[in-house]
């Protein structure tokens, strides 16, 4: 499988398993913390929109800027709020799919050397998406488990 379809098909598995992580999460549930310094599911949610969207300029697409997303999202931050309501955090991650597919199907050369955002250090940019693909399985993740915290059952 060509590498844009195959990271295509990863990431596009994400947004079934966010559908079945936020099934019965209430907006009241997901803007709650789950315990003491554990992030709320919808503080999650939009470090993975706000994620998304790196990964895009990364890539090279372009998006319309919107600092919101790193001014409430940015890795280290507080956990504590969201600015839109989960349902809406939903559409967001589910809504910007469609570009981070286009994006993905762009890529031209999957061996350029880039700059891992997270670890500081050069790689190619194919193992930086897989890095920031499992990032996003850890995060989404941890949204299983907040359920569960929650005394929603598990989900997967």
């Amino acid at each position: 499988m060509e590498r844009g379809k195959l990271w295509r098909t990863a990431f596009g598995g994400n947004v079934r398993l966010l559908e079945l992580n936020q099934a019965g999460l209430t907006e009241e549930l997901a803007r709650r913390r789950p315990a003491s310094g554990v992030a709320s599911a919808s503080w999650i949610l939009g470090h993975l929109v706000g994620a998304r969207r790196r990964i895009i300029k990364l890539l090279g697409g372009t998006l319309a800027e919107d600092p919101i997303w790193e001014k409430h999202y940015a890795r280290g931050g507080p956990g504590e709020t969201a600015h839109l309501e989960w349902a809406d955090l939903v559409a967001a991650f589910q809504g910007i799919d469609q570009e981070l597919k286009g994006a993905l199907l762009g890529v031209q050369d999957w061996n350029r050397p880039t700059l891992n955002p997270a670890l500081g250090m050069e790689q190619s940019l194919e193992q930086v998406v897989a890095f920031l693909y499992m990032h996003e399985c850890y995060h989404l993740g941890q949204i299983g488990l907040i359920r569960k915290l929650h005394g929603l059952p598990g989900a997967i």
